[in-house]
């Protein structure tokens, strides 16, 4: 289990109630906590892995004030060239965040169908998060070890 105090452990918590919450909303008939909390869940999965990868980038401090996914991924396609996350999934995904949550000109009422892309889509994310930062991680340790090495 991942430590709540940070992206990945509140993505994790997030994704978790969003998929949990599938079948409360069947017997609602609206799916729009599950688009949201995908939305969120995949931002902050985004966030856990730009605040490891990202730490020498300058623009990284804004990247994790941002809720925008789609510049979030573009930064980290960057730096993680072959990474294998879709823009214009995370554009469509990150649209639900404020548009299935609040009242106004661009509300949307998220079918069962888009429920079920959104979890596919964060459960996409979240694979490859996981699998960058045990990557990532590895990386560290072998500097590390090296380090001591040299000693």
């Amino acid at each position: 289990m991942h430590k709540l105090n940070s992206y990945f452990g509140m993505a994790e918590n997030d994704y978790l109630y969003a998929k949990g919450g599938m079948e409360t909303c069947r017997r609602l008939g609206n799916y729009n906590g599950v688009a949201s909390g995908c939305a969120q869940a995949a931002e902050k999965y985004l966030k856990a892995l730009a605040e490891r990868c990202l730490v020498d980038d300058p623009e990284a401090v804004t990247l994790l004030k941002t809720h925008n996914l789609r510049s979030l991924v573009n930064k980290l396609k960057e730096q993680i060239p072959g990474i294998p996350l879709d823009s214009r999934d995370c554009k469509w995904l990150g649209d639900f965040y404020f548009d299935a949550r609040y009242p106004g000109d661009n509300f949307v009422t998220v079918s069962e169908e888009d429920a079920l892309e959104c979890l596919r889509i964060t459960e996409h994310i979240r694979e490859t998060v996981k699998e960058e930062i045990e990557a990532f991680e590895g990386l560290l340790k072998e500097d590390a070890l090296e380090g001591f090495k040299r000693l």
